[in-house]
This record gives C-alpha cells, structure tokens and sequence, in this order.
C-alpha cells in the first residue's frame, strides 16, 4: 500500500526555515537585478551605442514576465512545481550571463528577456512552495518575508551598482549574480520532493488545466510576444508598422486577461486593476528614464544617479507601512486616491527637470512623493481586489493584477521609449513629450482609484 502523502501540517520546522531562507534570498537576488540594472543601464546603453534600444532592455523582461506568470500557473496546476522552479532559476542565470557578455545592445536586451522568463516562473513556483508546503496560519509571514526582501536591495543596489559600474565593469552587476542564484537553488531542492507528497493529496483536473490554458495562457503569450514587438520595432522609422500592428495586437487581446470594464475604469474591481495597470506603468517608466536623464543630460553619476530609486524604495516602505496599519474601511479608500495623487504629484515634479533651469536635485524630491504614494495605493489595491471577490476566484484576480502590473509597466516603457527615440537625434527635448504623457497617465490612475469599490467592514 503506497504511503499516505502528508500534509502541510507534519512539515517540520527545519524544512520552513529552509524555504524561508532560500526564498528570500532569490527574491533578493531577484530585487538587486532589477534595480542595479535600471541603475547601470544608461552606462550600458553608452558603451555599446545603444541608447536607441534602451526602452527594449529595460521592458522586454516585463513583457516576458507576463507570459511566464502565466505558464508557470498551468504548469503547477497541470504537473508539479519542480519543473518552473528549477527552470526560473536556470533561466533567471541564463539571462544574466548572456547580458554580462554581450557586446551589443541587443544581446543585452535578449539576456534581460531571458532573465524575465526566469523571474516569472520563479515568483510563481516560490508562491506555489508556500502553498504547498506552508502550514495556513504561517503563511502571511512568509509573505511579509517575500515582501521585505526588497528593502535591502533597495538600499544597496543601486549604489552598489553604480559603484561598480564606475570602478569596475557594469558587466559583473550581471556576471556577479548567477552564481549566487543557482547555489541558492541548492538549498531548495531538498524541498520539492516534500511538496510534491504535499500536492499528490490534489488530483489535476484536466477539463480546468485545459480551459485555463485557452484563457489565460495563449492570450498572455500573445500579448507579450505583441508588446516585446512594439518596445522593438518603436526603435526605428522603418517600424511603425510593425508597432501600429502590435499595440492592435494588445488592444485585442489584453482585455481578455483583465476584469471586463477594466480600460473604460468600470466601477469595482475594473477600477482596482486599472489603478494597479496605471500607477505602476507609470512609476517603472519613470524609475527607467530619471537615471538616463541624470546621468546623460545633467552628468551625474550611476551612483547619484540611483538615489532617485533608493530614495523611492525607502517612502514606498513607508507607505506601505502606514497602509498597513489601516483598519477602518473608509480610510483604506481614501489611502487609493490620495496614493494615486500622490503619485500624480511626484511625477510631476520629478519631470520638472527636463527643464534646465530646474535643479537636478528636484528629481529626487518629487520621487519621495511618488514612492510615499506608491506605497499607499499598490498593497491597498491588492486588499480592495481579494475583499471584493469571492474566495474561489482569489487566483484569477490575483493573476489579473500581476498582469496589469506587468502590462502596464511594458507598455509605459514602450510609449515614453517611442518619443525619446523619435526625437533622439532631432534637437528637441526627448524626455519631454513622454514625461508629459505619464503625469496625465497618473492623473488618470487617480480618478480609476476614486472609482474603487467601499468596504462597508475591516477586512
């Protein structure tokens, strides 16, 4: 008679502090790539004289992150969770080395495309490990955890980076990092054969894996491959075309991964998600193009030039912190808006520099705002969302706002990459006629984010 898999319950205490460990030192991993890149990336962009590819390098993992969030889901669902995890974190190395050695811009974009393959299933099959192997009641401090793991590397990363990239070579933020990740895989590969006994107490329905690949895996594929060809093809005249077929592509096709209204900012948890899809658009392609502009327009170094994110990092702490600790309903409400005016405020301050005669430092003030607000209105959309949906639709409506994130982030980097690269060479402001378009896209976040729906209770 075969053994009785076990439960969550009988995991030991050893095995939670293993993944623990483990988890939390991917995500850190994970955490320090993304900012030290964004940090390092005009350095890159100047050595191998690829600025017109700049938006590319630094969306296209965005936009592979989609597809991969969605594949890694079914693939759990449908097998088991060793396969994504062990290929997150081969892919997740790949895409560093293949950027650390590369000699022109777009390697490096295809690395870092790479590379966001790897981080979405990663981040899938951790979430999934914590499900699998995490007794319920201990489950929100793992999450915590995972969400903590993000303030050191916000603090040291991006002067880290730029420090090396100035003393060194920008080519070890990459090369430095793999390593680190496959000797951490080493100690989570004890782990899956115990969640593996743990989910055999589940049996896959194939009826489910099969609808969720028709309605969730195929339509994020093709909406990431669409917004990787339109950060691509905006990098040249010869383009449009291509772009203008694309974003009809993503007009198409996103719709279907996101609650119905969510574009027209329809009351409810349409607007939850078009608050997300928004203010992250806006606050990545910001966090992208601010450190271009300090370092290529005002001669800033990278490591200066990264205060702008770690300033942003610390008050989104803050916010987050303060959101937190909000128990009445009607003060979470009101944290959406005044975190999205927030946001709205920062970005137009911080844009302010694109004007000379405004001090570069005001860069860095207005991202204190926007941080403060960033740390506000994300976690609260994430509460607003599960509170208002039915427990068995948690899952879909948690995918929908790491798809908004994602998508909306992509294709702010696509929309400001396209008039930074058209006026590139013209001798006009570059930054200027994106900058403009973002402080109206966060404008707009905050009437999606008076349209979100009231608690009538705590939650």
């Amino acid at each position: 008679m075969p053994p009785t898999p076990r439960s969550s319950a009988d995991v030991s205490g050893q095995v939670l502090k293993l993944l623990m460990a483990g988890s939390v030192v991917l995500i850190s991993l994970g955490a320090f790539e993304n900012l030290a890149v964004t940090t390092i990336m005009p350095v890159v962009a100047r050595e191998l004289d690829g600025l017109r590819l700049y938006a590319l390098a630094l969306g296209l993992p965005l936009a592979c992150h989609i597809a991969a969030t969605a594949a890694a889901g079914v693939w759990i669902d449908a097998r088991s969770l060793r396969g994504p995890l062990l290929w997150g974190v081969s892919l997740f190395s790949l895409g560093l080395v293949v950027a650390g050695l590369a000699d022109t811009m777009a390697l490096v974009a295809l690395g870092r495309g790479v590379t966001g393959l790897g981080t979405g299933l990663l981040t899938v099959s951790l979430y999934a490990a914590v499900g699998a192997i995490v007794p319920a009641q201990r489950r929100p401090g793992f999450f915590a955890a995972f969400s903590a793991a993000w303030v050191v590397p916000s603090l040291i990363g991006p002067p880290l980076a730029g420090f090396i990239a100035q003393s060194l070579s920008w080519r070890l933020v990459f090369l430095a990092v793999a390593p680190l990740a496959v000797t951490t895989l080493g100690m989570l590969r004890p782990l899956l054969p115990i969640a593996e006994d743990v989910a055999a107490r589940r049996t896959p329905d194939p009826t489910r894996v099969r609808r969720e690949v028709r309605r969730t895996l195929l339509p994020a594929a093709v909406v990431a491959t669409a917004i990787a060809v339109l950060q691509g093809s905006v990098s040249t005249a010869a383009g449009l075309i291509p772009a203008a077929v694309a974003l009809v592509v993503v007009a198409t096709f996103l719709p279907r991964l996101l609650p119905l209204g969510t574009f027209r900012l329809r009351r409810g948890i349409a607007a939850v998600v078009a608050t997300r899809l928004l203010v992250n658009g806006v606050v990545i392609t910001m966090e992208s193009f601010l450190p271009l502009l300090l370092q290529r327009e005002r001669g800033w170094d990278p490591g200066p030039a990264g205060l702008v994110l770690t300033v942003g990092s610390v008050t989104w702490a803050i916010g987050s912190w303060l959101q937190g600790r909000l128990t009445d309903p009607h003060a979470r409400h009101r944290a959406a808006w005044v975190g999205g005016s927030l946001v709205a405020l920062g970005t137009a301050v911080s844009s302010l520099v694109v004007l000379d005669a405004v001090p570069a430092a005001v860069a860095v003030v207005g991202w204190v705002f926007a941080g403060l607000g960033m740390g506000l209105v994300f976690p609260a959309m994430a509460v607003l969302a599960l509170a208002v949906t039915p427990q068995e639709s948690h899952g879909e409506v948690s995918a929908a706002l790491q798809i908004a994130d994602g998508a909306g982030a992509a294709l702010g980097l696509a929309l400001v990459g396209a008039t930074f690269t058209a006026l590139l060479d013209s001798g006009a402001n570059p930054y200027a006629p994106g900058f403009a378009a973002l402080v109206l896209l966060a404008l707009l976040s905050v009437l999606a984010a008076t349209r979100v729906p009231k608690l009538t209770g705590p939650r």
